[in-house]
This record gives structure tokens, C-alpha cells and sequence, in this order.
């Protein structure tokens, strides 16, 4: 029974991680994250400050000195060796330690930046490629029967029923659906070529879809305000970037204590050898002075450009919010199955030859028109939805 459980399970997970796989968009935000090359030097960015950071740490290298020494009255020689090396008082490498690692926090932080923004970007092209899909399907509903109604108008012009008005509107309502047919083609093939390009000209799924994104109901903004403005990476490298600041004064502190040396000394004369071991220290009386004071201005300037930032982004959000809230009341003024309905109605009456087909055009174009007016409603808020649930991705 365990067993038939556990593969029950794994069945499940397989499912799921295929549904998820099988979203259009996460898989092409995946291969940006992958190709994209700006993400590349970001990535290759960040792991240069740590290694630059982890460098500046390390021991200063040994010094070797070799002397030799002649006499112009005696062919005695006298050689001398000494080996020394200088090191930090050992409080020293360990603050800098410490602030070693907020500095590889703060880059790691850059990156998220970097990379949340990209994706974003990636992600607001692809929702406008579905928008660009769910209308070129009505456009070209629309196209279609403005072809039949000019195919039409120009038998019925022939045959004197009517007007060469009437077959002339016919024929510029076919011009202009062909041109936003054509529009609509150009925008997508402009977006495809942004898309390909943040991803260095490699293959990308193609798009076909026409179904947003399934999303779920915006809650109140202090719901939205304790999820969204923790997880905003802007904030988190502003913080990891005032922590540093402050233990940069312990660093520059701890340069007030003497550095100190160590090695070996061997002198040979004839018929002597003499060893011995030296151990000096430097006093850091002139090297490290005003530094102590420029890392506490620094820390001051970090804590409030870090209040600054939680003011802008909370502004930004409630921005984000505000619009979110009013472009959905918007979408609810829609009666989206009034229109289906309408639809399949119109459809039912130039059947059954109660309205004439320009009569059947004049409303088909009504209603194509209000649900364009709605996608782009959709497109909106979607949109915005995204900006707000950024630092998801």
C-alpha cells in the first residue's frame, strides 16, 4: 500500500512540475536568465567584488633580502640574509572579515536588481504579446466578415441593389482592418525581435498563446504592502549597504592599531655565523588620520539613503496600487457574457434573416470593439500586477 502511495505521489509531483514547465513565459524568462548577457556580466560582476573584497584582506607579502659586503683591504666577504613579514594587528583581518561579507550581501543584492529588472522587462513584453494575440483574434473575426460584407456589396452593386456608397464603406472598412491586421504583425514582430534580443539572438519558444496568466485577487493594500515591501531587492541592498557602512568604522578603527613584524637574520663574517629574529611594529601616527571620520559620514549617508528608498518604494507601490484598484473597477463595468451572448445572438439573426448584413456588421463591429476596449483593460492590470509582484520573479 506504501508502495502504490509513493508512486501515487511521484505521479502528482510529475504532473505538476510538468504544468508548471509547460507555462510559455517562465520558460522563456528562463532561457533570458540563462542567455541574457547583461545578467552574464552581472553575474561575473558580483563574484569580482567578492574576490576583490576577499583580496584585500590577505597578507602582505614576505620581504627577502640578500647582502653581500666586500673589503678592498682583506678578500673577507660578509653576507647577510633577512626574511621578514609584516602583518595587521589580528582584530584587524577579522573586522575586515566581517565586513567582507555585508559587502558580498550588498553585491549579491545588486544582482537581484539587475536581474528582477530584467526579467520584468522580459515579462511585460510577453504580456503584451498575448494582449497583441487575443486581439489580432477578433481583429481578424472582424476582418473576415468585412471581407464577406464588401464580396457582397460589390454583387449587389453589380446587380443594382445598392449604392456605390454603400460598396465604397464596405471596401474602406476592408482597407482598414487589413492595415490593423498589418499593424498588430509589425508590433509582434518588434516585440519577438526585443525579446530575442535580451536573449543574445537564441531560440525562444514561440508565443502563441492568448490566455493571461491565471491571477489571483488583489487584496487589501496592507496585505499587499507587508508581502511586497520586504521582498523588494532595492531595500534589501540598501540595508545590507548600511550594515557595511557601519562596520566600516570598526575597520577604520582597527587601523589605529600598530601593525607588526616578524623574521630572521643571519649574518656570516669569517670564523662567525650569527641568527637571530627580528620583530618591529609600525605606529599608524599620519597614514590612517580623517579616516575614522569619513566611515561614520558614510555610515550616516547609507542610513538615509536606505530611509529615502523605504519612502520611494512604498510611494511607488501605493502608485501601483491605486492604478491596479482602478483599472479592475473598470474591467468589472464590463459584462463580458452580455457580450458573448450578444455575440451568439447577432450570429442567430442574420441567420434567420431578421437583420440585413450591414446591420450585422454595423453590431459585430460594436461588440469587437468593446472587448478590444476591455483587453486593453486586461493588459493594463496584468501589466501592473506584475510591477507590483515583481521581486517574485
Amino acid at each position: 500500500m506504501k508502495k502504490i502511495l509513493s508512486i501515487v505521489v511521484c505521479l502528482a509531483g510529475c504532473l505538476v512540475a510538468g504544468a508548471q514547465s509547460a507555462d510559455p513565459i517562465t520558460q522563456i524568462l528562463g532561457e533570458i536568465e540563462q542567455n541574457n548577457l547583461s545578467l552574464q556580466a552581472a553575474r561575473q560582476e558580483q563574484a569580482a567584488e567578492v574576490l576583490e573584497a576577499k583580496a584585500e584582506n590577505n597578507l602582505s607579502d614576505p620581504s627577502v633580502e640578500y647582502v653581500r659586503q666586500y673589503s678592498k683591504h682583506t678578500s673577507d666577504a660578509e653576507d647577510e640574509l633577512v626574511v621578514t613579514q609584516e602583518f595587521d594587528f589580528p582584530t584587524a583581518y577579522a573586522a575586515r572579515s566581517r565586513y567582507n561579507r555585508l559587502q558580498a550581501n550588498v553585491a549579491q543584492s545588486r544582482y537581484a536588481v539587475e536581474r528582477r529588472n530584467i526579467l520584468m522587462e522580459a515579462k511585460l513584453l510577453c504580456l503584451d504579446l498575448i494582449g497583441l494575440n487575443r486581439q489580432e483574434r477578433l481583429i481578424r473575426l472582424l476582418a473576415v466578415n468585412a471581407d464577406s460584407l464588401a464580396a457582397r456589396s460589390d454583387k449587389r452593386l453589380q446587380s443594382g441593389d445598392a449604392t456605390a456608397l454603400e460598396a465604397n464603406r464596405a471596401q474602406l472598412n476592408q482597407m482598414s482592418l487589413r492595415t490593423e491586421l498589418a499593424d498588430n504583425a509589425s508590433e509582434h514582430r518588434a516585440l519577438l525581435q526585443r525579446l530575442l534580443a535580451m536573449n543574445a539572438g537564441h531560440y525562444l519558444p514561440e508565443l502563441t498563446t492568448d490566455e493571461y496568466p491565471q491571477l489571483p485577487e488583489l487584496p487589501s493594500y496592507e496585505v499587499v504592502r507587508d508581502e511586497v515591501i520586504p521582498a523588494r531587492h532595492e531595500l534589501q541592498e540598501a540595508a545590507s549597504a548600511s550594515d557595511a557602512a557601519r562596520k566600516l568604522v570598526s575597520v577604520e578603527q582597527a587601523g589605529w592599531l600598530p601593525k607588526l613584524a616578524v623574521g630572521y637574520r643571519r649574518n656570516t663574517a669569517p670564523g662567525e655565523e650569527l641568527n637571530g629574529f627580528i620583530v618591529g611594529a609600525s605606529l599608524p601616527i599620519f597614514e590612517n588620520r580623517h579616516k575614522v571620520k569619513a566611515a561614520r559620514a558614510r555610515s550616516v549617508s547609507a542610513a538615509l539613503r536606505q530611509e529615502e528608498l523605504a519612502l520611494q518604494v512604498e510611494a511607488q507601490l501605493q502608485g501601483l496600487y491605486n492604478e491596479a484598484r482602478q483599472v479592475k473597477e473598470a474591467m468589472e463595468v464590463y459584462d463580458l457574457p452580455l457580450i458573448e451572448r450578444s455575440f451568439t445572438l447577432l450570429s442567430r439573426s442574420l441567420e434567420g434573416g431578421e437583420i440585413s448584413w450591414h446591420e450585422y456588421y454595423e453590431e459585430l463591429e460594436a461588440l469587437v470593439r468593446r472587448k478590444l476596449d476591455y483587453y486593453q483593460l486586461e493588459n493594463r492590470y496584468q501589466k501592473l500586477m506584475a510591477e507590483i509582484y515583481a521581486d517574485r520573479l
